[in-house]
């Protein structure tokens, strides 16, 4: 496929820098996708920004009518949409499907907040003077969106904008191209204006690189890697833009001997296989109280072993592929390394023999603190497990990473809770339950996991500008 998606138009790409996809789940070749060159990113850029000047000046209730008619063309074409998201992504049935549903309710919460753009007003301490805050559109923004959940993902930075009366240019990630483009025909059957949203596929170095140091585009949201992050950040500097960035995690997981260990476990193992645990919500290092170590290990052990891993296709399958084999390589590389230095290989611990990309349920218990399965996200069916003894210590533990996006709790004593919510240092704390980016929320990281964040009414705040106008009537 050699199309690229800019004013309402697929076009084809003029370079010659293309990339196989590849279904994960079987190895095999499904499509090729072409890049978009410096000139095509400019051209939709300039597109953007005129399509933007005159959209702004739509007052936002029509805005509103248009984007709400996306609704109806995902559900009509959500069994389509689904088949190939799972053929160039490898997760199951079931989830696709469940995120095209989230993708719709996150349309049908953010258009209903489409009143909401209040301002202030204040007074002065000089006499006859009214302070006005008003919101204005912040103009062209980009969107760089991820692999592991591509379609709401680019909801999350197509819907704010283009009800707010911007518009946005999406990068997709060179794994999910052919869904995204998909997307873009439903774009185009809906009401939503020419040059509003437009779709380059590319990679990072090169159309993300462009896009976060073109002068026309005032704010870059990128949900991705530290390493993108990062880049995206250092790039857009010499242009002072806004950027928005929802980076990885490294979760921590509290097990207390307060905790009901069923709940526990199902929440924990629910949450991890999420995607063949391609989530950056997902737990990632499981601090479990001594007391009832062996206990939670024989019941997480026992509950690993019944899933289920192979077509995504098949209802009964619990988890499906790995996005790639390089992804696939850097999980055992990760396993491997924690059994060479010390830790308890519980189950899993390999490679699934079988066509495309498949890693076994795993869990490795006593691992070291330092060993990369610990320290960074691992992006796999992985559970590493440590043991604590004092509360305080497990918190303090848990708050030692450079990441900040999510973190669990589980103890059905309200203190340990209160104490947990209070002091984790991390944007999200999940008690008792598994992770939920609901979209009245607001999913946003500390540290190195990120700036600004979305959903709610937070998130749709992140595409305004705010003008302070003095008006003094004496």
């Amino acid at each position: 496929m050699n199309q690229l998606f800019i004013n309402n138009e697929f076009i084809a790409s003029k370079s010659t820098d293309t990339m196989d996809v590849i279904n994960p789940a079987t190895g095999e070749k499904i499509d090729t996708i072409t890049f978009a060159t410096e000139a095509e990113v400019n051209d939709a850029v300039e597109k953007s920004k005129q399509a933007q000047l005159e959209w702004e000046k739509t007052p936002e209730p029509t805005r509103v009518d248009h984007v709400k008619l996306l609704i109806p063309l995902l559900e009509q074409n959500k069994d389509t949409l689904a088949e190939l998201y799972v053929k160039e992504q490898g997760k199951t049935l079931a989830s696709a499907k469940g995120e095209i549903d989230k993708a719709i309710q996150f349309i049908d919460y953010m258009t209903g907040l489409s009143m909401n753009n209040k301002g202030e007003v204040l007074k002065n301490s000089r006499e006859n003077e009214t302070i006005l805050l008003t919101k204005k559109p912040i103009g062209v923004t980009a969107g760089i969106v991820p692999w592991n959940a591509p379609i709401m993902v680019l909801m999350r930075k197509v819907i704010p904008a283009v009800i707010t009366g911007c518009s946005v240019v999406i990068k997709p990630s060179e794994a999910t191209s052919l869904i995204t483009l998909k997307i873009a025909e439903l774009l185009r059957a809906s009401t939503i204006p020419a040059g509003l949203v437009q779709i380059l596929p590319g990679t990072g170095e090169t159309v993300g690189t462009q896009l976060a140091q073109h002068p026309d585009i005032q704010l870059i949201s990128l949900t991705g890697s530290m390493r993108a992050g990062k880049s995206v950040y250092a790039e857009s500097a010499s242009t002072v833009k806004k950027v928005n960035l929802e980076l990885g995690g490294n979760a921590p997981v509290i097990v207390t001997s307060n905790a009901d260990l069923d709940k526990a476990v199902n929440y924990i193992v629910t949450a991890r296989i999420n995607n063949a645990g391609q989530v950056c919500t997902c737990p990632e290092r499981i601090f479990v109280h001594q007391d009832i170590h062996d206990t939670f290990i024989d019941k997480l052990k026992a509950q690993m072993e019944q899933l289920t891993v192979g077509d995504p296709f098949d209802e009964s399958t619990d988890y499906g592929a790995i996005i790639n084999q390089q992804q696939l390589d850097s999980i055992d590389d990760k396993v491997q390394n924690a059994v060479k230095n010390g830790a308890q290989l519980i189950t899993g611990g390999h490679k699934i023999k079988r066509s495309g990309f498949f890693y076994a349920p795993t869990i490795l218990d006593h691992i070291n603190l330092e060993d990369s399965a610990f320290k960074e996200e691992i992006f796999g069916p992985v559970l590493p497990i440590v043991t604590y003894s004092e509360f305080e210590h497990a918190l303090n533990q848990a708050n030692d990473t450079n990441a900040g996006l999510s973190s669990y709790i589980f103890s059905e004593n309200l203190k340990e809770i209160m104490l947990a919510t209070e002091k984790l240092k991390f944007g999200e704390v999940y008690a008792n339950c598994e992770a939920e980016e609901v979209v009245n929320g607001f999913h946003a990281g500390w540290r190195e996991s990120g700036l600004g964040g979305a959903d709610g009414i937070h998130g749709l705040e992140e595409y305004y500008n705010t003008t302070v106008s003095y008006i003094r009537y004496d």
